[in-house]
C-alpha cells in the first residue's frame, strides 16, 4: 500500500504571560522541568560501553535504558561530540523505556567551542563513520525490536544515513535542526520505508530549506516538519555559539514532539 503522505506545518504559539523559560545550567532542566510524561520517571545515569564492529574491533558508545526494551534508539551526536547534551538526551530516552545508545563518531574526543567542533567534524572519514553507525545498529537489533534514529544538527544526516543502511530495520527517524539529508542520492532515499520527523527553528535557514526540499522532492514519503518560531540553530545545545542561541522553551517543545512521534511509531502493534 502506498505510504500515506503526511506533511505538517506547525507554528507553536507561546503565551508570553506563561513563558518563564530562562537559560539554564543544564539541557535536562529545560526538558524535564515541564514534562508531564517524564515527571514521575527516575532518570538514571547512562554509561559508556564498548560495542564491537563487524571487523572485530571496538568503538565507544554512551548507553541508557533497559537491555530488554522492545524498542531501541540510535542517537547520533551533533558536531560537538558526546557532551552533556548528548548524555542527558540518551538518559531521557532510556528513562522512557527505550534502549538508547549514542555512538561516538569522534573516538573519545569532544569539543566545547564552535571552532573546535568544526575541526573535529571536518576530520571525519565517511567510511569510518558508516562502520561506527553500523556497529550501533548491530548492537541494537533484536528479533521483534523496533528501532529509530535521532540526530541533532550535524548528526541529522548521519541519522538518516544509518536508517538507509538497513531501512527494513527502522520504524522512524528524527532530525533536529539538521540539514543536507535532502541532498542524499535519490536512489538511496527511495529505499526509505519509515516516517521522518524534522524539527527546527524558524530562523535556521539550512534545516528549514532541507525540510522544504525533502517534502517537495519526496512526496511519497511519510514526512512531518515543525518550525519553532523565533528559534535559531543549536537552540538545544548550550555549547553552540556560547549558549547565545539556547532556547529552553523550544527545547521543551522539541522533546514533547519527539516523545509523541516515538510513541506513535515504536509502540507495539
Amino acid at each position: 500500500m502506498k505510504k500515506k503522505l503526511l506533511a505538517v506545518f506547525v507554528t507553536v504559539m507561546v503565551c508570553l504571560n506563561n513563558l518563564n523559560a530562562q537559560k539554564t545550567n543544564s539541557v535536562a532542566a529545560a526538558f524535564t522541568g515541564n514534562s508531564d510524561r517524564i515527571e514521575n520517571i527516575a532518570i538514571k545515569k547512562g554509561r559508556f560501553i564498548s560495542i564491537k564492529r563487524r571487523d572485530g574491533t571496538e568503538c565507544r558508545a554512551y548507553a541508557a535504558g533497559p537491555e530488554v526494551a522492545k524498542a531501541g534508539i540510535l542517537f547520533v551526536h551533533d558536531y560537538f561530540g558526546i557532551t552533556n547534551a548528548t548524555k542527558e538526551s540518551v538518559e531521557r530516552l532510556g528513562a522512557l523505556g527505550y534502549l538508547t545508545i549514542a555512538v561516538d563518531l569522534y573516538s573519545g574526543k569532544s569539543a566545547t567551542t564552535n571552532d573546535s567542533a568544526k575541526t573535529l567534524m571536518q576530520a571525519m572519514i565517511r567510511n569510518e563513520t558508516d562502520r561506527i553507525l553500523q556497529s550501533g545498529i548491530d548492537y541494537l537489533k533484536r528479533p521483534g525490536r523496533k528501532l529509530a534514529t535521532i540526530g541533532f544538527s550535524a548528526g541529522g544526516i548521519n541519522a538518516m544515513n544509518a536508517n538507509l543502511m538497513e531501512p527494513e530495520a527502522f520504524s522512524a527517524t528524527i532530525i533536529v535542526y539538521g540539514g543536507s539529508y535532502d541532498k542524499i542520492e535519490k536512489a538511496r532515499l527511495d529505499k526509505l520505508k519509515s516516517p521522518v520527523l524534522a524539527i527546527t527553528g524558524s530562523l535556521d535557514s539550512w534545516p528549514v530549506q532541507a525540510a522544504l526540499n525533502f517534502f517537495t522532492d519526496h512526496k511519497d514519503k511519510s514526512f512531518e516538519m515543525y518550525f519553532y518560531p523565533g528559534a535559531d540553530h543549536g537552540y538545544a545545545q548550550l555549547l553552540y555559539n556560547e549558549g547565545k542561541n539556547f532556547d529552553a522553551e523550544a527545547t521543551r517543545v522539541t522533546w514533547m514532539l519527539m516523545e509523541d512521534f516515538l510513541s506513535r511509531h515504536l509502540k507495539s502493534n
